[in-house]
């Protein structure tokens, strides 16, 4: 199956259909996904400037970490859900939108880049440059994400 034979599927399954013709449901839809965005980005940009030494000084970088981690999977599952769901709807938009593999891209290298270290970070088994390359990079990588969505409304 190539590439445009899987986004012309997505395109016409039942779900996208179903929020296609609805006039409600996309903008909910789209409502939850920005709410978790904004929630994704909330917690990782208070965890990063704790570890670039910003803020919460009196907090371990372990434990702001460990406080804020299942609000930040919930977050990420919340965003996913919903943009895989808004992606269904408009499959074809995607396909021709120039944004559309960045934001994949920056969405695949956040995923990655926290199952590789969210482990050390909360057990702080990772040095402190480590930790502050990945934080610079966990910030690039999220905003990413949430800039190359944003241009996919204007490309």
């Amino acid at each position: 199956m190539s590439t445009l034979e899987f986004f012309k599927w997505c395109d016409s399954t039942w779900i996208s259909l179903v929020i296609r013709d609805s006039t409600n449901i996309f903008p909910v839809v789209e409502v939850f996904h920005l709410f978790g965005l904004t929630l994704l980005l909330g917690i990782v940009t208070v965890v990063d400037m704790r570890i670039l030494g910003f803020g919460l000084r009196r907090q371990s970088i372990p434990a702001v970490a460990k406080a804020l981690e299942a609000w930040g999977v919930g977050a990420a599952v919340l965003t996913i859900t919903t943009g895989i769901l808004l992606f269904l709807s408009e499959a074809m938009k995607c396909y021709a939108n120039q944004a559309f593999p960045y934001k994949m891209w920056f969405l695949l290298a956040g995923i990655v880049l926290y199952f590789l270290t969210q482990r050390g970070i909360t057990k702080n088994t990772m040095s402190l440059g480590v930790m502050k390359l990945v934080a610079v990079l966990t910030l690039v990588v999220w905003y990413g994400v949430a800039l190359a969505g944003r241009a996919i409304a204007f490309v």
